[in-house]
């Protein structure tokens, strides 16, 4: 628990019961607990590179299936470049977005761009809502 608040991370959440104290109950595919004020269900984005045959050209594949690639987003395969989530760098709307207008100007307008990761837009659709951009306060003290 940290700060009061519990993580069940890699469980899928099957029910929340209210009881009739006001606590809830949470049901997951690992069981039940009990006792909760409070509960928040967030859902992360994973490579999905199954059954896209990329082992039979070389692309090679962290243990999580994500493509490995360097920092102008080119696979193993010199020819092959991939961005967004099979990349597992930030899983983001933005990111991917970002992630191949450099990849367009590095191929197609002959001006090598790296992604730039410094201010990506993240927000949590929740009550609270919760958002970030750019550094966090240490990362802004280790870099200037």
């Amino acid at each position: 628990s940290l700060r009061g608040i519990e993580f069940h991370t890699e469980e899928s959440p099957e029910a929340i019961i209210k009881a009739g104290d006001g606590s809830f109950s949470l049901k997951t595919s690992k069981g039940t607990v009990d006792g909760f004020s409070h509960v928040m269900s967030a859902t992360g984005r994973k490579p999905n590179t199954k059954n896209l045959g990329l082992e039979n050209v070389g692309v090679r594949l962290a243990k999580n299936g994500a493509i490995e690639v360097d920092e102008y987003s080119r696979t193993s395969v010199p020819s092959i470049y991939a961005v967004g989530d099979v990349t597992d760098r930030i899983n983001l709307t933005p990111v991917a977005l970002m992630e191949g207008m450099a990849l367009a100007k590095t191929l197609f307008q002959n001006d090598p761009t790296k992604p730039d990761y410094r201010a990506v837009p993240c927000a949590v659709f929740s009550q609270p809502p919760i958002g970030t951009v750019g550094l966090t306060e240490e990362q802004a003290v280790q870099q200037y």
